[in-house]
């Protein structure tokens, strides 16, 4: 880490992890020290996150559920016949990564791109990037007390 003085009296912080270079441009000295320790810390919780499969992610989503609950049924349809054929074996963030267009041309290609099946990846997908940024989605790599440790929706 590197933290230089600017001639505007900003400071700028710069990073090297794992090979991707990070800079930023900050009003104080703390503020680039803060920043250093917010950004090893995203790409720490980014790295244990990578390991999560979306099958795995998905499973647990669903888990969440109540058996009750009025749309269960629809999204277990959804992620067993549609989206776990299609994207099950990627990583979850490869697919929080990948542009939106995209992904449902593949479940089009596929032949599973209804309404259930687009709300259904929609909300899976808006759950684990508020988990990431939360920095809770490596535990689902670990698994979570109380959640299942099924990787499958048929088990």
């Amino acid at each position: 880490m590197a933290i230089d003085r600017l001639p505007s009296g900003s400071f700028r912080g710069r990073l090297m992890i794992d090979r991707q270079r990070y800079t930023a441009t900050l009003p104080t000295e703390a503020d680039a020290r803060l920043w250093e320790i917010e950004t090893r810390a995203a790409v720490t919780m980014r790295r244990r996150a990578a390991s999560v499969k979306f099958a795995a992610y998905a499973a647990r989503w669903l888990a969440g559920f109540l058996d009750d609950a009025p749309d269960r049924a629809r999204f277990e349809a959804a992620l067993e016949h549609r989206l776990l054929p299609v994207l099950g074996e990627f990583p979850l963030l490869e697919v929080l990564d990948a542009d939106r267009d995209e992904l449902h041309c593949r479940l089009t290609d596929a032949g599973g791109d209804d309404d259930a099946t687009r709300l259904c990846l929609e909300l899976v997908l808006e759950d684990a990037m508020h988990e990431l940024r939360a920095g809770t989605l490596a535990a689902v790599a670990r698994g979570r007390p109380g959640w299942p440790a099924t990787t499958s929706l048929r088990e």
